[in-house]
């Protein structure tokens, strides 16, 4: 079985057109590279000015290049399909080139599906998608190899290691199937003059299927999910490290006894994505995962997770991108953060603080009370929009609702709170900032953490796996140690939580 990596170089050389006009092809070449994603050099092309009508029949050349939504071609004999295509440089070496066809023209793509052609990129056509995704084989918990080690006299050391495959985990969440499959390759020796080496390999593989064919964001949205799935177990961000999507079978292309009759095609995609893939990187070590299998099985963490990457949209992808762009502006973290706390706690729908009916009672009473000329401006501040929680209010709630863990990383739930509502509104509203960075980081990273708890919370991990996770995860373990250090002038080991009416030891 091979794999095609998103970390590795490809090029395909062929002939390249775009779907409305399929007898002008053009020669050319289209490159991948991990870090400057996809790029197609013509020999020749098509225009790429922008034009548009004049006065009088005229035409105005605009200094805009093309888009495209769709180019395909044929690479090394297969169909490709590119995605969002736009014009980067074109040469001419004429004038006539110049208001004609160029002499070279080189555009760059966003996506690359190799092995089919496709002329709307949004028709639903594909049934199946499948990733594999950084850090997914150690999350899963599950290995078909079995290593066995001899200890003899003498110092006979003797062993053995044996390779099974697993069966698929396979759960239905609706119209949708989710499969989390083991691959593995057969042992394989490699032979030099000094030694012998032979190694064994395996890995996990997420597949979605449906019976109703989807687009191909459709499916690219679930794959990208999975990656922040990991990225949420991990606590860093994690690429992913190659994808397909499927088009159905068509047995009629095949004789009745050929076993790809009732085989779904494999497309290949290839995208740069914000995070790109480090495969041979060092694998985490399993203390600094704060969800695995092991914490909760495929069957019941995959369709929960479909449901809170959804409701919780927003405070999701806030948080994910502060572990996806580590670098930047800390103001800019300090607001994300405390956004997306925001985010969080109004997509939990929580109760007005005052009865609807009572509020309108109060807000026609301040309404008669006040002065003519200060009705309009009383009434825009008084919707039924702003009878909501503050956002102090909502992040104490937050720290509520997951408990001791929220507690023993804030460590005081008022003094934090007050910190995070300060530094956001001057930041957002006033338009100054504590001069601190130290503290405004320690309000970054508090924040985030917590927001972290709270999704892990609905996803359903126990109450003692996320206090562990404070404790013992070295990014919620130094934030805690911020919010006690930094936010809160405490240098002792005893934490007093409060809200929870216990006392718990720091060790």
């Amino acid at each position: 079985m091979t794999e095609t990596l998103l970390d590795e170089h490809q090029d395909w050389t062929g002939q390249w057109w775009r779907p409305e006009d399929p007898d002008n092809k053009v020669p050319g070449v289209l490159t991948y590279s991990p870090d400057e994603g996809l790029r197609l050099r013509l020999i020749g092309g098509w225009k790429y000015n922008v034009t548009r009508p004049g006065k009088n029949g005229s035409t105005i050349i605009t200094d805009e290049l093309q888009r495209w939504p769709v180019v395909v071609g044929i690479g090394d004999g297969k169909y490709i399909t590119l995605l969002s295509v736009h014009v980067t440089t074109a040469r001419s070496f004429s004038l006539g080139g110049m208001f004609g066809t160029p002499d070279k023209l080189e555009l760059r793509a966003h996506t690359a599906l190799v092995g089919v052609h496709i002329d709307d990129p949004d028709e639903p056509a594909f049934t199946a998608a499948s990733a594999h995704v950084e850090d997914m084989t150690v999350w899963s918990r599950r290995t078909g190899i079995q290593e066995t080690h001899y200890f003899g006299p003498e110092r006979d050391l003797t062993g053995t290691i044996e390779l099974k495959h697993l069966e698929a985990l396979t759960v239905e969440s609706g119209p949708l199937t989710a499969k989390l499959s083991h691959y593995a390759w057969h042992p394989h020796s490699e032979r030099t003059r000094s030694q012998t080496l032979t190694r064994v390999r395996e890995h996990q593989v997420i597949r979605f299927e449906r019976e109703e064919p989807q687009s191909f964001e459709y499916w690219l949205d679930l794959l990208g999910g999975m990656a922040d799935l990991l990225s949420l177990s991990t606590l860093r961000a994690c690429g992913i490290i190659s994808m397909s999507v499927f088009l159905p079978p068509t047995p009629d292309d095949w004789p009745d006894d050929h076993p790809m009759r009732d085989q779904p095609h494999e497309i290949t995609v290839y995208q740069v994505r914000v995070v790109k893939p480090k495969p041979d990187a060092e694998a985490l070590d399993l203390r600094n995962y704060v969800l695995t299998l092991d914490d909760l099985p495929f069957e019941d963490l995959l369709p929960r997770w479909l449901e809170v990457r959804d409701r919780f949209a927003a405070a999701r992808s806030m948080i994910l991108g502060l572990r996806y762009v580590r670098s930047g502006y800390i103001e800019t973290r300090v607001v994300t953060a405390v956004a997306a706390a925001e985010s969080f706690h109004r997509a939990l729908d929580p109760a007005p603080p005052i009865p609807p009916e009572e509020f309108k009672l109060l807000r026609k009473a301040l309404l008669e009370a006040a002065p003519a000329d200060r009705k309009a401006w009383l009434s825009d501040r008084l919707t039924e929009h702003s009878n909501v929680p503050t956002l102090k209010q909502r992040l104490l709630d937050l720290v509520g609702r997951v408990g001791e863990a929220g507690v023993r990383l804030v460590h005081e739930p008022e003094v934090w709170a007050k910190a995070a509502k300060d530094a956001r509104n001057n930041l957002a509203h006033v338009g100054t900032a504590d001069n601190d960075l130290n503290h405004l980081h320690a309000v970054a990273e508090v924040t985030a953490s917590l927001v972290i708890l709270n999704l892990l919370h609905e996803l359903g991990v126990p109450q003692d796996r996320l206090r562990n996770a404070v404790d013992e995860h070295p990014d919620l373990s130094h934030a805690a140690k911020l919010a006690r250090r930094v936010l809160c002038n405490d240098n002792s080991i005893v934490m007093q939580i409060a809200a929870v009416g216990v006392t718990v030891v720091d060790d």
